[in-house]
């Protein structure tokens, strides 16, 4: 309930963001022909929580933003995020139903260079135990609906490739091993049904993924889980895959200022390519933040990453290219951030992306630097 304004029965929270404000060498991420311009994105949105007693809530939060460009007007777009959430909590049970949307125009990933709008609906049930005790069950059941809108030939491609249904069910146990180390095993199953038929991409995803998870409290924070993820294809049998994936976020503390934050991801990801269902996708993030005092804080970040496709690739063109392709991916970032108050603060940013393919055409590169506030009313 901190920083929120009583309205009735709702606890509301109002706020004002300025993000993004700044230059990017390339806007339109094109190596052959970069356009730098000067971009800033202006938003406000509020959050409101309604308390039912002591047995549960409900909280909602919208926001809206406008994205412009100094010279490049025809980039200038809305995006927007809602989310709903209600909770109720039962003797030894918490139950939750949630359903969040968000519209942008953005690349969505690190396969698909323009900037195209994308839609994201999904509705999700959860429950977990209240672990009193050693042992604890999460679980969820989700429908995800993600929309690409045409408007151009990328647009269209995209819509008709990557259009569909998902449907996940996740089952995770808990065991509490030490008093701040529980172990997790995970079992996830997804089902996924393209609009298009004609493109044979329905598939489905099975995976098990052991992890662990640590305290707040703890020299090391944070949760890791590493398994085994396997696709069928239904329509494409050359296509099944199985591949190590996974996920981790951890935060480590290097004496009373300083820590240092990690993580990483690899998964199966679907590609807009005819000759690749998906891509293999693994991400790693190293960021060292230094606390100089309670309201500032300095990071540096470096990340690498690889996008490889299994399937041997075919472009035509002036240089064309026949064979596996592999992105490698390198980031780069410096920023700092200053909390003038309980109610606003501050962010400065410096953003660099290089990718370096096996297919030289997909070489390029991309520098941002922003400045970014937030005020809550």
């Amino acid at each position: 309930l901190e920083s929120t304004h009583r309205a009735g029965p709702f606890h509301l929270r109002p706020f004002f963001v300025l993000k993004d404000v700044g230059y990017d060498d390339n806007i339109r991420f094109d190596a052959r022909t970069s356009q730098s311009d000067t971009t800033a994105t202006a938003g406000t949105g509020l959050s409101a929580l309604l308390l039912t007693g002591d047995r549960g809530g409900l909280f909602t939060r919208q926001e809206i933003d406008y994205v412009a460009f100094g010279r490049n007007t025809d980039l200038n777009h809305w995006n927007g995020a809602g989310r709903a959430r209600g909770i109720l909590l039962l003797k030894r049970l918490v139950l939750s139903l949630e359903d969040s949307y968000r519209s942008e125009r953005e690349r969505p990933n690190n396969e698909i260079d323009q900037r195209l709008r994308r839609q994201n609906n999904a509705l999700t049930g959860a429950l977990r135990t209240r672990q009193t005790g050693r042992l604890g069950v999460q679980a969820f059941l989700r429908r995800e609906r993600i929309d690409y809108r045409a408007g151009d030939p990328v647009g269209e491609t995209t819509a008709n490739r990557l259009n569909r249904n998902e449907d996940t069910l996740s089952v995770t146990g808990e065991l509490r091993i030490r008093p701040k180390t529980t172990f997790l095993l995970e079992g996830r199953a997804r089902d996924i049904t393209f609009d298009d038929a004609a493109q044979a991409r329905d598939s489905r995803m099975r995976a098990v993924l052991p992890g662990f998870r640590f305290d707040p409290s703890a020299f090391i924070s944070g949760e890791f889980r590493i398994g085994v993820t396997r696709l069928t294809a239904m329509d494409r049998p050359d296509s099944d895959y199985r591949a190590t994936t996974g996920e981790a976020a951890l935060v480590g503390r290097l004496g009373g200022r300083s820590r240092i934050r990690g993580t990483y991801d690899r998964d199966l990801v679907f590609s807009i390519l005819t000759d690749n269902l998906f891509y293999v996708s693994t991400n790693w993030k190293a960021t060292f933040e230094q606390f100089f005092s309670r309201r500032v804080v300095g990071e540096v970040a470096y990340g690498r990453g690889l996008n490889h496709y299994p399937n041997e690739t075919t472009r035509t063109g002036v240089t064309p290219f026949q064979g596996i392709r592999d992105d490698r991916l390198t980031t780069y970032q410096v920023g700092a951030r200053y909390r003038l108050n309980d109610q606003m603060s501050l962010s400065l940013r410096a953003y660099r992306l290089r990718r370096d393919s096996t297919d030289d055409f997909y070489d390029k590169s991309r520098t941002f630097y922003t400045f970014g506030t937030t005020y809550d009313f």
